[in-house]
């Protein structure tokens, strides 16, 4: 009994030193805390990401496009050529979700709403278009 006493009250004095700090802080200086980044610089950040998302986004949707179009039959003629779809191409395909995905945890671990915020809605935005996109390379088989 007096073993748990002294480890329930060791835990409570580890706890009054970190002061609320995750464990994971222990080896940064005890007098710093973790600041998230200001509003300001929080907004730029998102800014910045959101014109890059969009630049992105509008490649792929572009890229189903001409991609989609080369494989349409012509007007009364065959029908195009059958192809694999390769692991590559749909890691391509997929890539842009996935880092968006990555992006938005990151900077949500980074204390970053906004920014967050803005790369999740990107990834909401990015997954059907990947969708598409697999099914459309998958419907050319």
């Amino acid at each position: 009994m007096a073993w748990w006493e002294r480890t329930r009250n060791g835990i409570g004095g580890l706890r009054r030193h970190l002061r609320g700090r995750s464990v994971t802080d222990e080896g940064e200086d005890t007098g710093a805390e973790r600041q998230r980044p200001s509003r300001l610089t929080d907004a730029a950040v998102a800014l910045l990401l959101a014109v890059a998302d969009a630049v992105a986004l509008a490649g792929v949707a572009l890229l189903m496009f001409v991609v989609g179009m080369s494989h349409s039959e012509p007007p009364g003629g065959t029908p195009a050529k059958s192809e694999n779809v390769s692991p590559l191409q749909l890691a391509v395909v997929w890539f842009i979700p996935c880092a968006l995905a990555v992006s938005c945890y990151v900077h949500a671990r980074l204390r970053m709403p906004i920014t967050s915020v803005v790369q999740g809605l990107f990834c909401v935005i990015g997954t059907p278009l990947a969708i598409g996109e697999t099914n459309m390379l998958l419907s050319f088989t």
